[in-house]
């Protein structure tokens, strides 16, 4: 299964990505369960490879309920923190809501930055 997700998780993501953006000027309703359904792709993907980076552990579960506990943390620092960009970018730049966008996604970006070195120590 691991073989597979990973053969085809940038066609999938595409996919999705594509279904997204196609579906949201004329089904603008289903575009909250498809980006739903990207983000559990996206973590089943990331799950997925924490498990097979620890199969020949030797005593595997702390080591990957550590990384899950990353991913999670991670994840939840770079929506928390890139929405609040985002909504003071929109705040400042009223019209432009680019920058709100370009602000949420810098946010996300730093903090995975941060996030891999705390985790490489």
């Amino acid at each position: 299964m691991h073989l597979f997700l990973k053969k085809h998780a940038l066609i999938f993501s595409a996919l999705l990505l594509l279904s997204i953006l196609g579906a949201s000027p004329f089904l603008p309703s289903t575009v909250p369960a498809l980006g739903i359904a990207m983000l559990l792709f996206s973590l089943a993907i990331a799950i997925s490879s924490i498990f097979k980076k620890h199969k020949q552990a030797e005593n595997p579960r702390p080591k990957i309920a550590k990384d899950i506990l990353i991913l999670v943390i991670t994840l939840l620092l770079i929506i928390f923190l890139g929405g609040l960009a985002g909504i003071f970018a929109n705040q400042y730049a009223n019209p432009r809501f680019v920058s709100a966008i370009a602000a949420s996604l810098a946010v996300g970006y730093l903090v995975k930055m941060g996030a891999g070195k705390l985790s490489n120590k």
